[in-house]
């Protein structure tokens, strides 16, 4: 396989899990707030922000819902908004059209062209959830095409990696963020970690609602009160959304999922890019959750996130960047 195809496929991974998370995290965070005081607004929408890294795209634009949410979903300067994640899915698989499935490709396409068939200032007036819901099951539906129709090769294989290495970038920075926004309105009087080391437990009336949030965040909830029952400790959401091995979207589960993609792709041949998927995964993988908090979460967290994106650089080397003599490196099929 081409190196230019192995990269279009997995990012074409990457920006379908980028649709599908911040379509999530969006409707969570406008229906948490609908009765919320005005601050709390602003200063959600801003971590929301944080937790998709568009900050600085967004710029010093007073924050309002109406106009985060239009940047979020359809603002053609802003890179990471749905339709523009939507649409560099399209191309990326457009590209490779021969290495995927009609059905892949036509899921892909059906909602690209469904996006730019509705009125999305109008959604976002009217049904925003509605508009959102939508953009989730259509990204579900390509992941479930693609599971159904693809054959586990390298293609397949690369838009796994993709996913997979998004989804733990993405569950990491929600974590931090929303459990430092936590803290912060806990005050100091009552913070939610006590010293470094402390297990933070249980949870007021206030932070209770908040934890849930985060939860449906991961499209976690349900299957945390099945573990849990009505426990909302900040330790026993962390841990979940830690190291759950069994959670779609815990950090541990995509952490694994990745390792096993990019072992199969090298073929069991050691690299810069197994080596420091491994230290991120063994960074979660051997621990509790109070040596989460022994060792401070913000610190592990973002020691994680460095370490992921590490990971996607050194399969860019490993995979996709040119050869000094300006060849394209081809990955050897089996």
């Amino acid at each position: 396989m081409l190196a230019r195809l192995a990269e279009n496929l997995f990012w074409a991974g990457r920006y379908v899990e980028r649709a599908e998370d911040t379509a999530r995290m969006a409707d969570v965070t406008y229906h948490t707030l609908l009765e919320s005081p005005t601050r709390e607004i602003t200063e959600s929408w801003e971590q929301l922000l944080d937790v998709l890294y568009l900050r600085a795209e967004y710029g010093d634009t007073p924050i309002d819902v109406d106009g985060v949410m239009r940047f979020l979903v359809l603002d053609a300067s802003n890179p990471g908004s749905i339709t523009a994640s939507v649409s560099r899915a399209r191309e990326n698989a457009r590209s490779v059209r021969e290495l995927i499935s009609s059905e892949l490709w036509e899921a892909i396409n059906d909602l690209h062209l469904a996006l730019g068939r509705r009125d999305l200032q109008e959604d976002l007036l009217d049904q925003p959830h509605e508009l959102f819901a939508f953009v989730r099951r259509g990204s579900m539906t390509i992941y479930g095409v693609a599971s159904e129709t693809m054959p586990r090769d390298e293609g397949w294989r690369f838009m796994a990696l993709g996913r997979l290495l998004e989804r733990a970038e993405m569950t990491c920075r929600l974590i931090d963020v929303r459990y430092a926004q936590l803290e912060a309105l806990a005050g100091p009087s009552r913070r939610l970690g006590g010293a470094r080391g402390e297990v933070p437990r249980g949870a007021d009336r206030a932070d209770f609602h908040h934890w849930i949030a985060v939860l449906k965040s991961a499209s976690a909830f349900e299957a945390y009160r099945r573990r849990y029952r009505s426990s909302m400790d900040p330790a026993d959401v962390v841990e979940f959304l830690l190291l759950e091995p069994d959670l779609p979207r815990s950090v541990l589960y995509c952490l694994t999922g990745a390792m096993h993609q990019l072992e199969v792709l090298r073929q069991g041949e050691p690299s810069r890019a197994t080596r420091r998927l491994g230290r991120a995964t063994s960074s979660l993988q051997y621990r509790d959750v109070a040596e989460l908090f022994e060792v401070g979460l913000h610190e592990l967290l973002d020691s994680v996130q460095n370490r992921v994106a590490d990971v996607a650089e050194a399969v860019a080397d490993e995979f996709f960047r040119h050869h000094p003599d300006g060849e394209l490196r081809a990955i050897a099929t089996s």
